[in-house]
Formats: structure tokens, sequence, C-alpha cells
């Protein structure tokens, strides 16, 4: 999955918005919900050797926030790295080069998008 259809299939399946936060870097695209403005995505084309990846050039990543313990069991499967300059915590970073298959990126996603949703407050 490209980062032209990732971005064409958040944006058309969510309702989120993107904003590009860091000034002059219009390679990082950060997805947030529309209705409470948290991020729940980001993409970026970076350094392989940023994301301890053995191979020289450039790799497209996806980060998404999950529930911390899924987190913990992606980092130990190919494919997932720790969450590239994001809380390792609550962030894994997804290798968009073919490792993870096109429909767990889509629910990992999907996850991240319900992850960051409107909670109940608490009595």
């Amino acid at each position: 999955m490209t980062l032209a259809e990732l971005e064409k299939h958040i944006l058309g399946a969510y309702a989120a918005e993107t904003d590009h936060p860091i000034e002059g870097d219009r390679s990082v695209t950060v997805f947030m919900r529309a209705d409470n403005k948290k991020w729940f995505a980001a993409t970026k084309n970076i350094g392989c050797k940023f994301v301890d990846v053995d191979r020289p050039g450039r790799i497209d990543i996806l980060n998404v926030r999950l529930n911390p313990r899924i987190v913990k069991t992606l980092r130990a499967r190919e494919g997932f790295k720790p969450a590239w300059n994001m809380n390792q915590n609550n962030w894994i970073t997804v290798l968009l080069d073919g490792t993870v298959a096109d429909d767990e990126i889509l629910s990992l996603i999907d996850s991240a998008f319900n992850e960051t949703g409107i909670k109940g407050r608490k009595r």
C-alpha cells in the first residue's frame, strides 16, 4: 500500500483531517479525528537507518496509536518497529514495504481511530 493510497483510504473511511506539523516538511502527514482533533495515525518517508532497517535508502512508514498491550505484542513481529518520533508505549511504526498485509494495516488504522475516540465521562 502506498502513502497516497493510505491517505485516500483514511480520508474516505473516517471523519478525519490532515495536518503537516513540521514547518517546511510536507512529507510528514498527521491524521486526526475531526471531532476531537486527536492524532490517530501519521505517515512519512524516512531514511531506513532511522527505523533500524538494514538497507540503504528510504522507506514509507505509518505510525498508529494503539492500546499499549497491542503495541507491545506487535513489536515482536516482522514489519513493526518501535514508534519513530512518538511515545513508544502508545504508538507503533508499521513499515509500508509489503511485510505487513494491507488488510492488517487497515485493521490497525481502524483500531487507532477507535482508540482515540471521545470517551464517556467518568463518574
